[in-house]
């Protein structure tokens, strides 16, 4: 195998362990057991990252990265705007059920991780408020203010953090049809936003 070959390797199985070892352990595991849990050593460790810091920051943004491709990948197929955001919703909520480590990463022992991590998962909240702009403008409704979208957003955010903080992660799917509902009423009304909730799409 080529060195190249064998540092990428590494630097994989590191990210997955750390991911692994930190929702088992929390943020403040040791570094040692991120290391054998990758079947790599502390030194070939500092090859690749600087500190242990710097390890979780690259597993956030590698499943941050995947998690937003997705659901905008999703989010971009045409349909009605709210059939949209509820595909992009259920992308969201099948991802993390599926990738549990991950998530408890990147929602609950993020805001542990210092400041960098907090900052990242604020522009991940950011990044989810912009799908809330291609909301239809109706000129019979008085339009849904930015601290609306925001508390959405946020509201959101706090119900996927209890349930995987609980480990409840698999259950995530589950809430679908709620989580849709509430994104979609102040924007479309009562009924609209339970057809698109109960939607099949």
């Amino acid at each position: 195998m080529t060195r190249e070959f064998v540092a990428r390797t590494q630097r994989d199985r590191l990210i997955d362990a750390m991911a692994r070892t930190v929702a088992a352990k929390g943020f403040g595991a040791p570094l040692t057991e991120v290391c054998a849990a990758a079947g790599v050593s502390t030194r070939a460790f500092y090859e690749h990252f600087t500190d242990k810091e710097a390890c979780f920051m690259a597993t956030f943004e590698r499943g941050a990265h995947l998690l937003m491709r997705c659901v905008t990948t999703a989010y971009a197929q045409p349909d009605r705007w709210p059939i949209r955001i509820r595909r992009g919703l259920g992308v969201m909520l099948h991802l993390l059920a599926a990738e549990p480590a991950f998530a408890r990463l990147a929602m609950v022992e993020s805001l542990g991780a210092g400041p960098r991590a907090r900052e990242r998962m604020q522009r991940i909240l950011d990044e989810f408020r912009v799908f809330l702009d291609g909301a239809p403008r109706r000129p019979d409704h008085t339009p849904v203010s930015a601290v609306v979208g925001d508390a959405i957003v946020a509201g959101v955010f706090g119900l996927l953090f209890n349930y995987v903080a609980a480990r409840r992660t698999s259950e995530l799917p589950g809430l679908l049809p709620d989580i849709t509902y509430f994104v979609l009423v102040p924007f479309i009304g009562t009924r609209a936003a339970l057809a698109a909730a109960a939607a099949s799409s």
